[in-house]
């Protein structure tokens, strides 16, 4: 399939693996990229070199485009930059809280001046709006259905042809995707290219706990709450105990309370269900298409499962006609 997202990415298909912290390393972006969709290592928190490191292993298991997932109101961001230019990486995905979008431009203009491809990570229409005035190449939008950070109120589908109206650029729509048939309904809501996080937590490659994996497979549709609403840095993850304590802490607390407890309480979760495995006490972020998730395979039989799905849909789109 050829269209604007796979022609300046260099990619097959229009499938891009969303970013996820403790996640998305080395052999799941690799895996991604080699199956023709787009890996995006998800590691824009950790020291430079770090990166360096897993940016050099992932070239080491792939030939193929992948990205990097960088965060601008990081201190280092300078610097990461410095070095993705460096090791030629050839697509970022940027991000950033909104009332920092006006430093966005500079980042975004260093990239692309060095040849790579700028993608803008948005949660709503002013978001995208700001991205687009940035420079970005296109648009990665995340609605409220999706997993982890949630800084929207809107759930993809109803945001995506709102996104589609207000901007010019290509759109790469996320949250809400986890089949053929999301993809196909992306696309004919305005999208070009979908970005696709929680299926890919269910990957051989995708190197989580074997209990955070067990917890995704054993959940069903409703299962999942946003905690960190409060502090304007929502999450949407699996309820437990530890989500629980959070929501309490939201219900009964101060305003200033709660954002004390709540980052004392969730600072090291998601370390703690994705790495050591704990389910209860630790942070397993997932979308609302938790239900839809039902077995372990590898990123290549995901791609193309996708990829499959979805053609079949649009090929039989015309008997609606």
């Amino acid at each position: 399939m050829t269209n604007p997202v796979c022609e300046r990415l260099g990619i097959a298909y229009p499938i891009v693996q969303g970013p996820m912290a403790w996640a998305s390393y080395g052999e799941l972006a690799a895996a991604v990229s080699n199956a023709g969709g787009l890996g995006i290592l998800g590691v824009a928190s950790v020291p430079v070199d770090e990166a360096r490191a897993e940016v050099r292993k992932t070239k080491e298991l792939t030939d193929r485009p992948f990205g990097f997932n960088a965060y601008a109101f990081v201190p280092t961001i300078d610097a990461m930059c410095e070095m993705l230019i460096e090791e030629e990486v050839p697509v970022v995905e940027i991000g950033t809280f909104p009332h920092l979008f006006h430093l966005l431009a500079p980042h975004v203009a260093r990239l692309r001046e060095a040849g790579v491809a700028v993608i803008g990570k948005a949660a709503s229409v002013s978001d995208a709006v700001a991205y687009e005035r940035a420079g970005v190449d296109f648009i990665a939008l995340k609605g409220a259905d999706g997993g982890g950070h949630i800084f929207g109120y809107t759930g993809t589908f109803s945001l995506l042809p709102q996104v589609s109206d207000a901007v010019c650029i290509p759109i790469i729509s996320g949250g809400g995707v986890a089949d053929g048939r999301g993809v196909a309904a992306s696309f004919i809501l305005g999208a070009t290219a979908v970005e696709v996080g929680s299926l890919f937590l269910l990957a051989d490659e995708c190197p989580v706990h074997p209990n955070y994996k067990q917890a995704i497979l054993s959940a069903k549709e409703g299962e999942t709450v946003l905690t960190g609403v409060i502090c304007n840095d929502a999450v949407r993850q699996l309820p437990n105990s530890l989500s629980d304590r959070l929501l309490k802490a939201e219900r009964e607390c101060t305003v200033e309370e709660a954002i004390a407890r709540i980052q004392d309480m969730a600072g090291d979760s998601l370390r703690k269900a994705a790495v050591d495995g704990d389910i209860q006490e630790g942070c397993v972020t997932v979308g609302q298409t938790v239900g839809m998730l039902k077995k372990r395979r590898s990123a290549r039989e995901i791609v193309e499962e996708l990829v499959s799905e979805y053609t079949s849909i649009l090929r039989g789109a015309p008997n609606f006609v």
